[in-house]
């Protein structure tokens, strides 16, 4: 069974990205709640496995985002 959430470094791995990717793109194309969460108010990020796996195939880019990513 995979895990629901990984930490920052082990999902860039699981990604094959790098962590400053997954850091820097927090609030951009990565939604709070919906592609990662900090849980109990920690620091730590925890990012939702699912979420970024449907990412990753390109299914889950809020309609905003894709708009920029056209413009690009």
């Amino acid at each position: 069974m995979k895990p629901l959430t990984l930490s920052t470094s082990k999902m860039a791995a699981y990604l094959g990205i790098s962590k400053d990717f997954l850091l820097n793109n927090r609030g951009k194309l990565f939604i709070d709640g919906v592609h990662y969460t900090k849980p109990f108010g920690l620091n730590k990020i925890m990012w939702i496995v699912p979420k970024m796996e449907e990412w990753m195939l390109n299914k889950s880019i809020p309609d905003e985002y894709t708009k920029i990513l056209e413009s690009l």
